[in-house]
């Protein structure tokens, strides 16, 4: 039969929790208008691994295979559109410092945030799309069916307001919309992924992101920096990390002590609304500092769909720089490791107006008039944005 996935039975009600998953019934609204609900199989002699869930998206029309009140397969019908290039890219499978803060633009400015996006259906790793070369369809579909009014989870970040029917929140502890969008450690995986990948489908690096800055260091690429409690890090580009409940990539260093960083974080729209996603952004004392006004000018200018949404991200040092929690550190990249990642450019000795120009100056001079709004100065003291 064919049918459009609706979601969840009873989603966000407090029984509906992912304890009792084996219970759960699934919505689905069939070709003669109407709703149906059914289970989806268990598997491996009843123990359930969740593969259809994860393979089903609320909204999309899907070819069911259905034997009496169960699910037994799904096939989506949808065949979405790859999205346009971003203005900067990587290259998958390319383990340069360089190619992996280029791939980490891709995403940026078109991929909202969703609390365990990137996640898969039983939170216990990463989604396929953050095991996919290239960004998901799903991200861009999901971006344009909204607006500023988007929030992640509940409106005006007021929790007395919670509504499961219009959030995009786990409740019960399963990635119902893990598909849609990504979450601070769904990006920095998604982003590791395909630098180190050249095809789809290999194990992924979505996990914890208080620990994932330790977890990478395990491997051998490299150290994991632990700084002195007051103490605010000097971070490199390329350095990946984590604090408590999230973690963030490094685009260096400010000459005034400011950081320039790229994450998945939730952030107020212009309409005042808790959405936000993957974006560059800025750690630093106010908005007059270089960092800030970095972001705002590279945010401004290469993604303007965005930036009609959303102001630029500032954060404060207290909180971005506050590493007491036990598993919390700074990732440093050990170049020439073998399986790790190389720096030909010398980016690690790079500062973030030096970055940014490496990842946007080749690609500036074709802006529109109307929209260059960015300019980088070589002197690395004096950070100059200005409209042209």
């Amino acid at each position: 039969m064919r049918a459009t996935y609706l979601g969840v039975f009873r989603y966000g009600e407090p029984e509906t929790c992912r304890a009792r998953a084996g219970e759960f019934r699934y919505r689905f609204w069939t070709e003669e208008g109407k709703e149906a609900l059914y289970a989806i199989a268990a598997e491996d002699g009843g123990a359930p691994r969740f593969a259809l869930q994860n393979r089903l998206k609320v909204g999309y029309a899907y070819d069911l295979e259905v034997q009496g009140e169960t699910v037994t397969d799904a096939v989506c019908r949808e065949r979405l559109p790859e999205p346009a290039p971003s203005p900067v890219r990587g290259i998958p499978g390319r383990r340069t410092l360089l190619n992996l803060l280029q791939t980490a633009m891709e995403p940026v400015g078109r991929t909202l945030y969703v609390f365990g996006g990137g996640w898969n259906w039983q939170d216990s790793g990463a989604h396929e799309n953050a095991r996919r070369i290239g960004l998901s369809p799903d991200w861009q579909r999901f971006f344009d069916a909204q607006d500023e009014r988007y929030t992640y989870r509940d409106p005006d970040g007021d929790e007395t307001k919670k509504d499961a029917r219009r959030s995009f929140y786990p409740y019960g502890g399963f990635n119902q919309y893990g598909y849609a969008g990504l979450d601070c450690s769904g990006y920095i995986g998604w982003t590791l992924y395909n630098t180190a990948h050249e095809r789809s489908g290999e194990d992924g690096f979505v996990s914890s992101s208080t620990g994932l800055a330790a977890k990478l260091a395990t491997r051998g690429y490299g150290a994991l920096i632990k700084p002195q409690a007051g103490e605010a890090p000097r971070l490199s580009p390329g350095d990946i990390v984590s604090i408590s409940g999230h973690v963030y990539l490094s685009l260096g260093r400010c000459a005034d002590g400011s950081t320039l960083i790229a994450h998945s974080t939730p952030s107020p729209s212009r309409a005042g609304q808790p959405g936000g996603g993957v974006q560059i952004g800025a750690v630093g004392a106010d908005e007059g500092c270089e960092a800030y006004r970095l972001a705002d000018g590279i945010m401004a200018s290469f993604y303007p769909a965005w930036s009609r949404r959303y102001p630029a991200c500032l954060k404060s040092p207290s909180v971005y720089f506050d590493f007491r929690k036990e598993g919390t550190g700074v990732f440093r990249w050990r170049p020439g490791v073998v399986g790790g990642l190389t720096d030909p450019e010398g980016l690690q000795g790079a500062d973030a107006c030096q970055t940014a120009q490496l990842l946007f100056g080749a690609v500036s001079a074709g802006l529109p008039a109307e929209t260059k709004r960015f300019f980088l100065s070589s002197d690395r003291q004096n950070v100059t944005i200005f409209a042209t």
